[in-house]
């Protein structure tokens, strides 16, 4: 059986030397980037690699150019995110691979990435539904992929979407019928293994949350409510390389749903000094919490928060019905 992402993760992350240590050969990837916006700034670039190991490294975006060098014997998606932690590519790569990435102000509907034919595949479906990315619709960026799915079972684009794009709120059963029925040629195995960490972090917790007596931004310590209404609380640190993909998440929830459900974070960090810059940096509506304590604050003990940024879903009894952990 593949070995999941979780269990890779665990027991391996290298952070940053992975090239400089082993040294690049002819056989690795590189990625010429023209990044606008990011003039002398630092980026983050992850993904899986060899053997399934996880690869994270930081480097500055000189004068709005980055060089980087990797190697992935099999298909493996990288990311890239800025000094604010935003996302602002995404790739597939593989050994051999020389890819060209041109940003347009940072928007990733809008990259122009050469280099290899899924990227290029998957950057044009990016851009034919830009309006649906921009507006967080994920009903219809679900719908747009599978039928996607449904016409190109023979495509690596197809487990691409599913990796990448995919909501995964709407039930596990849905996204394992969805790989099963792509072809197994178009369904590598560091792809699928990155897809089988996402399904594992679906899981459906028990448990009840009723209020949490937290430190409110501005206001000192209150108790967080959650009474009759659903619920969407954020769970984040300061090193969350992603949490602007779940505070997207939180913003797509608050648009369908209004005032019909309850929606705040909750800083799980000893150290608040960039508290109040990040909340400012995301414009956010909702209210802000943190938990003096971080991880093993006593007022979270009873939720399983294993990793950050995690979503925890509670229904209008107050029961967690589900608990979401990005990549």
């Amino acid at each position: 059986m593949i070995q999941s992402v979780k269990q890779i993760i665990l027991t391996t992350c290298l952070v940053g030397i992975m090239c400089l240590a082993t040294g690049c050969t002819d056989s690795d990837f590189t990625i010429n980037a023209q990044l606008d916006g990011t003039p002398d700034n630092m980026v983050t670039i992850c993904y899986m690699g060899n053997q399934g190991l996880v690869t994270e490294r930081m480097m500055v975006a000189q004068g709005n150019q980055l060089t980087f060098k990797g190697s992935s014997d099999d298909y493996t998606i990288l990311w890239i995110w800025d000094a604010q932690r935003q996302l602002i590519a995404q790739m597939v790569v593989r050994n051999g691979d020389r890819l060209t990435v041109k940003s347009d102000g940072l928007r990733l509907p809008t990259l122009d990435i050469k280099g290899n034919k899924v990227t290029e595949q998957w950057m044009k479906f990016r851009k034919s539904n830009q309006e649906a990315i921009d507006n967080h619709d994920t009903n219809a960026i679900n719908r747009q992929i599978e039928q996607h799915i449904a016409q190109h079972p023979d495509q690596l684009l197809s487990t691409v979407l599913l990796v990448a794009e995919y909501n995964q709120l709407d039930g596990n059963d849905k996204v394992k019928q969805l790989l099963q029925s792509i072809k197994p040629d178009a369904r590598p195995d560091r792809l699928v293994s990155t897809l089988q960490y996402l399904i594992e972090q679906h899981r459906q917790p028990t448990g009840i949350i009723r209020s949490l007596t937290l430190y409110r931004h501005g206001k000192g310590i209150q108790d967080l409510e959650l009474n009759a209404k659903p619920a969407a609380l954020l769970f984040w640190s300061r090193y969350d390389t992603n949490r602007k993909a779940a505070i997207d998440s939180l913003h797509a929830m608050a648009s369908r749903h209004g005032e019909n459900i309850i929606i705040a974070d909750i800083l799980v960090d000893t150290d608040t000094t960039q508290w109040t810059h990040n909340i400012k940096q995301t414009s956010t509506s909702w209210t802000h919490w943190w938990a003096p304590g971080g991880m093993m604050d006593a007022m979270l003990q009873s939720i399983a928060i294993e990793r950050t940024p995690t979503i925890i879903l509670t229904d209008s009894t107050s029961h967690i019905i589900q608990s979401i952990t990005s990549l």
